[in-house]
């Protein structure tokens, strides 16, 4: 059985309930009121940080951009410089390059000028050794000038050599030892492998002296020149093949055989 006064305390129960509820509703929406304020204080906070920010980027952006002009200026600055000094580099290379020039025309002169002085100097002092030697040769009698020319000889000396047997055979072409003095002086061409000289000077003892002690000598080298020249080689091996015949005790025919046996071997 339900008692009269039951409704009254369900509403008032419902109605207490309520009101708690709307409290409670009320103190999280003021919680989260402040929180959205205190977020938003935040916000400002680094709102107004970023505007700090942004300002002083805009002031450095601003000085970079004086930076570059200043730099930019400068740059215009040394180029011209540069240019200047390319300029004054290139006039100096210029003006270097005609110095070089003229001294090198200076220097090739000088050089000419020296090297035919050195020349005529030195064709000056062969002239007056060879007219030293001309009249020692004439001081020397026959005999002496014979031997001493010979002694060149002997020591390989072929030019003074061939002077002094041409000194003898000027001043004594008929002299005892004529044949010799022209048979050394071929030798002293044939030292030098003048062949045609050489020859020439054989077949002159060969002509003139055909007795002479220097024939059989002569011809071996008479024929050698030939031989030597590649031409005439039948003239040679005639020559070569007297020697064995006419002067069969003479030290030139070992050495006139070697000759031949080389001679038949060409073909």
């Amino acid at each position: 059985m339900i008692r009269k006064g039951a409704p009254a305390l369900c509403a008032a129960a419902l109605a207490f309930s309520g009101c708690i509820a709307t409290q409670r509703d009320i103190l999280e929406v003021e919680q989260q009121a402040d929180e959205l304020k205190a977020q938003v204080g935040e916000l400002k906070k680094t709102l107004h940080t970023l505007q700090e920010n942004q300002a002083d980027l805009a002031v450095k952006v601003e000085q970079v951009h004086a930076d570059l002009s200043t730099f930019n200026e400068t740059m215009k600055d040394s180029g011209d410089r540069m240019d200047k000094l390319s300029g004054k580099m290139d006039d100096l290379q210029a003006a270097l390059g005609q110095k070089v020039t003229a001294l090198g025309d200076t220097l090739s002169k000088n050089q000419a000028v020296t090297q035919a002085a050195a020349q005529a100097a030195m064709k000056a002092a062969e002239s007056a050794q060879k007219k030293a030697e001309e009249a020692e040769s004439l001081a020397m009698t026959p005999t002496r000038l014979f031997a001493s020319a010979k002694a060149s000889l002997r020591q390989k000396n072929y030019d003074l050599a061939a002077q002094g047997f041409e000194s003898y055979l000027k001043r004594n072409p008929k002299g005892a030892t004529a044949d010799w003095a022209t048979y050394y002086l071929g030798e002293t061409h044939f030292a030098k492998k003048e062949w045609d000289d050489a020859a020439k000077q054989y077949a002159l003892v060969l002509d003139r002296w055909p007795k002479s002690g220097a024939t059989s000598a002569a011809r071996l080298k008479y024929a050698t020149c030939l031989i030597n020249l590649k031409k005439n080689l039948s003239e040679a091996k005639r020559y070569l093949e007297s020697i064995p015949d006419d002067f069969p005790k003479s030290p030139e025919v070992q050495q006139a055989r070697k000759l031949l046996k080389s001679l038949s071997s060409v073909k």
